[in-house]
């Protein structure tokens, strides 16, 4: 990533020999073994994408040498009694960075348009976004823990800056914390390089400790967190200052050093789950290798690895690793979209690769090689940056506005050209205008997660803690005679519009309080600790606020095959809510597939068979619940299934309103549709009751 770093250290900016044989590694001098340590990581990231699906570490070394190149230029500077010079350095940085990243986005950009399902447009554009502002790290971050988020399995085609945002972040922070360093060299007497050993060795300690506890703990968020890759950039850091206090070592040393750390480098991916186990400790894997590289510096021995690394393929190659780094995953991602694959072939692979390395070559002399020096004074660099800036966001903003338009155009009709579920109601004879689009629009899943009308107060927020819960509520009434309950995972939280209309129109009060992927079940009959704590919550809040009614899901569905079943421990739970006396609302589940339903319609057309699977492949003949009824008097067994799989079939839409949003949820704007049928059978199971449904 060479123009990762400032101008005064990019290639070309300094005489481009090495030291001579056996001298220590040179601080002044250009390095050809780091820039063709470049070339191996990209080439490790790029070859792992295409062929393995894992992750190399090869992003850990780029983020290593970026902080050692960068230190070195600083404290270099401010030890020779100059100013950090800031504006200028920040000017200077971005103005680099940015034309490559808006080539390649809005290159992606219209890729995706042209290529990709539609229901990935509204994720590119805000990702695009992200990307300009350097926080994709950070979008990314919050989708890999959100149950709720798009469908993870497909990879975004801007998924890899979030590399370039944590390094864009640090390099607004680090320059901070340097000049920070000359000012206390300055105050203090000591010099920059004991000062910024004291910082770096600082914020190593506390981001490491940071790293290896969020790791272990919530590994997903961890890995896009900048909080938890500070040390990476610590740890080159330190190395520089090291270098420039002349540490050396024996030149056969270096000799065993080189080649321990490219090995280490270029197996770091085959030894260690990356994507599972980073950043914490197991990161340091690849930075110790590229810092034995590093230490080990220009040998001047035709056995040594900088020999190899300074040949002058890699060399080039170096030179346009950062543009190579930005394109190939685009065009991977589009590869495998287009080819409905999940993995390259070889043959394709080979082709990916070389393509990666044409388009990365022409994007580094065409774009960012002229650009660099072209941008003059610091004035005209910042000009630059607002440019490369807006280019991304106007269009990415007008594009947002048209779907958004779309969207609600779509909705102001809804009521007569997209009834939904009203249309199996007795005596509907709505026809279908194929004129007419389908809602929601598949563009914009905002909206489409039910919710209650206020947030929950302090004191509920509290209650749950730690365990983030979606705490929703009806307005309070004091006088009410019956306080319901929402619990469970997900696919309880989407009947919310129908939990909401029973319980306004009898004057119950309600809660939901219910997380993603967390069944409420019996304690032991799960193994997911974060769950198991919630449920021991949501049994006290039960307990000790005297809840009367309880809406959970009482089955589970398969998304292969029907393999639909009574949901785990449900019996129990019934018996000891039973013993409490509060009485259980059980919504049979809803069809699951292998696939986003979304881009299967996409693909395949909203008619094909895959897209509409006979009822029998879903659900099991009878409702699995049905056999508690007569032992639980607690029990309240709601089937709404007829709705969701009308006449055999599971169909993709009802009623012109898409059935699902993703692979196993239902979008708002369909349920909303079924709430009329979801009361009139709520009323018909509660008529039969012994027991009225009043609070005690």
């Amino acid at each position: 990533m060479s123009r990762l770093l400032p101008a005064a250290l990019s290639p070309g900016a300094a005489p481009t020999t090495g030291p001579r044989p056996g001298e220590p590694p040179a601080v002044h001098r250009f390095r050809p073994e780091v820039q063709g340590l470049r070339t191996v990581a990209v080439l490790l990231v790029a070859v792992y994408h295409v062929w393995i699906g894992g992750v190399s570490g090869g992003v850990d070394v780029f983020l290593f040498i970026s902080a050692f190149l960068m230190t070195l230029s600083f404290v270099r500077r401010l030890e020779a009694g100059r100013g950090p010079e800031l504006g200028s350095y920040w000017a200077r940085t971005f103005s680099r960075l940015l034309p490559p990243v808006v080539v390649t986005v809005l290159g992606t950009l219209v890729a995706v348009r042209l290529l990709f399902p539609s229901d990935r447009w509204y994720a590119a554009i805000e990702e695009a976004a992200a990307t300009v502002l350097y926080s994709q790290n950070w979008v990314l971050a919050f989708n890999a823990v959100d149950y709720y988020a798009a469908d993870s399995s497909q990879a975004s085609p801007f998924q890899h800056f979030w590399s370039l945002s944590v390094q864009g972040q640090v390099f607004l922070l680090w320059p901070l914390l340097l000049a920070l360093c000359g000012l206390l060299a300055r105050r203090t007497g000591w010099s920059v390089g004991a000062v910024a050993t004291g910082v770096f060795g600082a914020v190593f300690a506390l981001s490491f400790a940071f790293s290896v506890v969020s790791t272990r703990e919530t590994q997903a968020f961890a890995y896009f967190d900048t909080r938890a890759r500070l040390w990476e950039f610590a740890l080159g850091s330190l190395l520089a200052l090291a270098v420039l206090r002349g540490f050396t070592l024996p030149g056969a040393v270096r000799l065993v050093l080189g080649w321990t750390g490219l090995v280490a480098i270029a197996v770091c991916g085959l030894v260690l789950d990356v994507q599972g186990s980073f950043p914490g400790w197991a990161a340091l894997w690849p930075l110790a290798g590229a810092a034995l590289v590093i230490l080990a510096g220009h040998t001047g021995d035709p056995r040594g690895a900088d020999a190899l690394l300074s040949r002058r393929p890699l060399l080039v190659l170096g030179e346009a690793s950062y543009a190579v780094y930005l394109v190939h995953w685009p065009v991977l991602v589009t590869y495998l979209v287009v080819t409905d694959r999940e993995k390259a072939t070889l043959l394709h692979g080979l082709a990916i690769l070389v393509a990666s390395i044409v388009l990365g070559v022409l994007v580094q002399r065409l774009v960012e090689r002229p650009l660099g020096p072209a941008a003059g004074t610091v004035a005209r660099r910042l000009g630059l940056i607002v440019l490369c800036v807006a280019l991304v966001l106007v269009p990415a903003a007008g594009a947002r506005t048209v779907l958004d338009r779309h969207a609600q155009q779509a909705a102001e009709r809804a009521a007569v050209e997209n009834p939904g579920a009203a249309v199996l109601a007795e005596g509907s004879d709505w026809e279908h205008d194929p004129q007419v689009p389908t809602i929601p629009n598949p563009l914009v899943r905002e909206g489409q997660w039910a919710a209650l009308p206020e947030d929950c107060d302090a004191a509920t927020e509290n209650w749950f803690g730690d365990y983030v819960v979606a705490c929703t509520t009806l307005p309070v009434d004091p006088n009410a005679q019956v306080d319901a309950m929402v619990v469970g995972n997900s696919h309880a939280e989407q009947w919310l519009p129908a939990f909401q209309r029973v319980a306004e129109d009898r004057g119950w009060n309600l809660l939901s309080a219910v997380k993603g992927a967390c069944r409420y079940q019996p304690v032991e009959t799960t193994d997911d600790t974060e769950c198991q704590e919630l449920i021991r919550l949501t049994d006290q809040y039960i307990e000790e606020h005297g809840i009367d009614v309880v809406f959970t899901t009482s089955t589970v569905t398969a998304d292969e095959g029907p393999g639909e079943r009574i949901a785990p421990g449900f019996a129990q739970l019934l018996d000891d809510l039973g013993e409490r006396g509060v009485t259980v609302i059980g919504i049979r589940d809803n069809p699951r597939f292998p696939f986003n339903m979304v881009t299967c319609i996409n693909q395949d057309g909203p008619d094909a068979a895959r897209c509409n699977p006979p009822r029998e492949q879903k659900l099991a003949p009878h409702n699995p619940a049905d056999a508690l009824e007569a032992a639980h008097e607690n029990f309240v067994n709601v089937d709404m299934s007829d709705w969701i799989c009308p006449d055999g079939t599971c169909p993709s839409r009802i009623g012109n309103r898409w059935v699902y949003m993703d692979d196993n949820h239902m979008p708002r704007d369909y349920v909303v549709t079924m709430v009329p049928a979801f009361e009139e059978q709520f009323d018909r199971l509660v008529e039969r009751r012994a027991q009225p449904l009043t609070g005690g």
